[in-house]
């Protein structure tokens, strides 16, 4: 059997009220090329796996489901694609659809992989989306993120540098290029998400951003990664910056360490981020303290403006000190 040229990657939880828009987007697209559809739902409870499976009775050379009897993510937070998924891709290039997402036009894929064919110094195609929430949709179109001659009516071109200050990449727009031992790069990782694996893209490669709407992106409290607690999410982020720093050393990932961990330690003195208030068992044991994150993080910074953010992270502490230094002022007065 010819290989695909390209392998989706679509994982789905509970997505009973999207997956079936989701599925015909993807198995509608028209192409001069092979491709397959990798599914892993999650051990969904409604009606998912029952639509997936009429998918690939319907469509049998073309999807390809792994369907879980007990949830994964409960066991470890994260990568699902990556670790399911991505791994049994057989294509030259790889693309994302999360389940409760969709694309929008038949020819998404074929003028993605047309781009990558004609600039091999490109590692990676992404673009605009439409937001769908609360019942309202709109267009979500990036402009002026990077220097001027880096755009143009169409969209722009940028590098990991770019994504500093705005990370805006949305996965189910992108298009990339099956990285050599990609699977095997990153099961170095402990926490292995999507960014890491555009964190590698763009280290060697620039990438585009069309501002041609390319997929929907349905926001609500049941999505894979939206419906998890902030906490969650949080902590899940600074181990998986502080994990390509701690290998890499590069400075956009400090960066995205050092903002993470304010942000930490601003929320662990708070009492605003105690372990009660995560939900996933793995990352319960893996809270980390203000204090551990202070003394990691300090080391790390190099200008004014970097310590004073720390500084202020610790304002909460700081007005706790205060306020009982003024109660045991407060306490000495009454009793004289």
């Amino acid at each position: 059997m010819k290989k695909p040229l390209v392998s989706i990657l679509c994982v789905t939880y509970n997505h009973e009220k999207y997956i079936r828009h989701c599925l015909e987007s993807l198995v509608s697209q028209k192409c001069d090329f092979l491709f397959e559809i990798l599914i892993h739902d999650d051990a969904s409870t409604d009606a998912t796996q029952t639509i997936i499976k009429e998918f690939q009775h319907k469509y049998p050379e073309l999807v390809k489901p792994i369907l879980q009897t007990e949830n994964q993510w409960s066991k470890k937070a994260g990568g699902i694609n990556l670790r399911f998924n991505y791994p049994r891709a057989k294509g030259k290039y790889i693309a994302l659809c999360d389940g409760d997402d969709y694309w929008i036009g038949e020819d998404k894929l074929q003028k993605q992989v047309a781009f990558l064919e004609s600039n091999p110094d490109y590692s990676l195609v992404c673009g605009a989306f439409n937001l769908i929430q609360n019942g309202e949709e709109k267009s979500v179109i990036k402009t002026s993120l990077v220097s001027p001659e880096k755009e143009d009516e169409k969209g722009f071109y940028f590098d990991l540098g770019d994504l500093i200050k705005h990370w805006f990449i949305r996965p189910s727009t992108v298009l990339f290029r099956n990285l050599p031992d990609g699977a095997k790069v990153l099961d170095e990782y402990e926490f292995s998400f999507d960014v890491h694996l555009f964190y590698h893209l763009l280290k060697a490669k620039n990438a585009y951003y069309s501002k041609e709407i390319l997929a929907g992106y349905n926001r609500h409290s049941g999505g894979v990664y939206s419906g998890r607690r902030p906490q969650d999410l949080l902590l899940v982020h600074y181990y998986i910056f502080k994990e390509i720093y701690e290998k890499d050393k590069n400075e956009f990932v400090r960066e995205k360490y050092l903002d993470i961990s304010y942000k930490l330690i601003n929320l662990r003195v708070s009492g605003l981020m105690s372990t009660r208030k995560i939900s996933t068992p793995e990352l319960k044991n893996r809270n980390v303290e203000a204090r551990t994150l202070y003394k990691e993080i300090k080391p790390l910074l190099k200008t004014k403006k970097e310590r004073k953010k720390l500084n202020k992270s610790l304002i909460p502490l700081q007005l706790k000190l205060l306020k009982t230094k003024f109660s045991k002022i407060f306490s000495r007065g009454r009793n004289n």
